[in-house]
């Protein structure tokens, strides 16, 4: 059964997103989010995240708003040292994304674990 995140899970998954919607948005290179990457999977992630961004984008924005946004955000905590989120995005011309993501806690830092955009 998965439980009910904590506020201090819900905030680690919120902060992801965020970061991943600014990648998504051309704000920031998928690269940046590096660290945020569990280096072992960090080769299959980052792909992930480049494919999303081209899917998005025209790469020079003329507008400074972000064409994706979110709109919901589910999470859940299987332990507390893992954190999984199911996030809906919306673009522009009403077209909306799903995001799934797990985060692990490896030495006090939350790791992407897993990513997908569809």
């Amino acid at each position: 059964a998965l439980t009910t995140a904590t506020p201090a899970a819900t905030r680690v998954a919120h902060l992801f997103v965020a970061s991943c919607l600014e990648v998504f948005n051309g704000f920031r290179s998928p690269v940046q989010l590096r660290r945020h990457l569990d280096p072992v999977r960090s080769a299959q992630l980052l792909p992930e995240l480049a494919r999303a961004t081209a899917r998005n984008a025209p790469v020079r924005r003329r507008t400074p708003r972000p064409g994706l946004h979110l709109r919901r955000l589910r999470v859940c905590e299987p332990r507390p040292t893992a954190i999984e989120a199911a996030a809906v995005l919306s673009g522009t011309a009403g077209r909306s994304w799903a995001m799934a993501l797990r985060l692990e806690q490896r030495r006090g830092h939350w790791l992407c674990t897993d990513l997908r955009v569809l």
